[in-house]
C-alpha cells in the first residue's frame, strides 16, 4: 500500500501574527460552506457577510452568536426552519411569527410550548 501524502500551499503573505492562516478570497469562494463552519473566526467582517448570504442556514446553525442584527434576521428569513430548531428564543416576536407563518410543523414539532394558542391553531390547521 502506498503512503498518501497530502501537501498543503499556504500562502506566506496571508499569515497573521500568532502563524494562524487567513483565508483568501478565493478560498471562501470556493468553499464557502467550509469557511463559515470551519474558519469563521478567521474571515474578514466582509467575507463573513458573504459566507452569511450565501449559506444563511449554516450561519444561523453555527454562528448565530456572531451575527449582526441584520445578519440574524436575514438569516431568519431565509432559514425559518433553523431558526425555529435552534434559536426560537432568541427570536422577536415579529421574527417568531414569520417563522411560524413559513414552517408550522417545525413550530409544532419545535416550539410547542411557546405557540400561543392561536399559533397553535394556525399551525394545527396549516399541517392537517
Amino acid at each position: 500500500m502506498g503512503i498518501i501524502s497530502y501537501i498543503v500551499h499556504v500562502d506566506l503573505s496571508q499569515e497573521t501574527k500568532r502563524g494562524e492562516h487567513k483565508m483568501t478570497d478565493e478560498e471562501v469562494k470556493k468553499d464557502t460552506e467550509k469557511a463559515l463552519k470551519n474558519f469563521s473566526d478567521k474571515l474578514t467582517p466582509e467575507q463573513f457577510d458573504f459566507c452569511v448570504r450565501a449559506w444563511p442556514w449554516t450561519a444561523i446553525e453555527n454562528c448565530a452568536e456572531k451575527l449582526t442584527d441584520e445578519q440574524f434576521d436575514y438569516c431568519v428569513r431565509e432559514s425559518a426552519y433553523m431558526a425555529l430548531r435552534g434559536y426560537a428564543s432568541k427570536l422577536s416576536p415579529e421574527q417568531f411569527d414569520f417563522c411560524i407563518r413559513e414552517c408550522p410543523a417545525t413550530a409544532l414539532m419545535f416550539c410547542s410550548k411557546k405557540l400561543t394558542e392561536e399559533q397553535k391553531q394556525y399551525c394545527e390547521e396549516r399541517t392537517k
